[in-house]
């Protein structure tokens, strides 16, 4: 109960190569805690917050795998690179047919 009312929000990172090799790129993840989060939180719901970090794009929210997907499309990671690290193989694979 604690958790859900003093959260602002999480920030995680993950390191991946560079498509041309020259080092490394970062990708984020991003929550920004809301209504509907600190719902789930107390409802101990944890497991639909990935399905709210997929919508909350408005609120500043965004998903490993689409930041992935995007990293990708500017050709800045592989996409065998950005396969390795997604959460939801189907999905990443979606979004990125989706751009082409």
């Amino acid at each position: 109960m604690q958790l859900a009312n003093n959260l602002i929000g999480v920030c995680s990172q993950n390191l991946l190569k560079r498509a041309d090799g020259s080092g490394r790129v970062a990708a984020f993840e991003t929550l920004v805690n809301s209504t509907a989060i600190r719902n789930l939180i107390r409802e101990a719901k944890t497991f639909q917050i990935a399905s709210m970090i997929q919508t909350g794009g408005r609120q500043g929210m965004m998903s490993l795998d689409q930041y992935l997907a995007a990293l990708v499309k500017k050709g800045l990671v592989s996409r065998d690179e950005g396969l390795s690290r997604a959460s939801n193989v189907k999905e990443f694979e979606a979004m990125l047919e989706i751009a082409q």
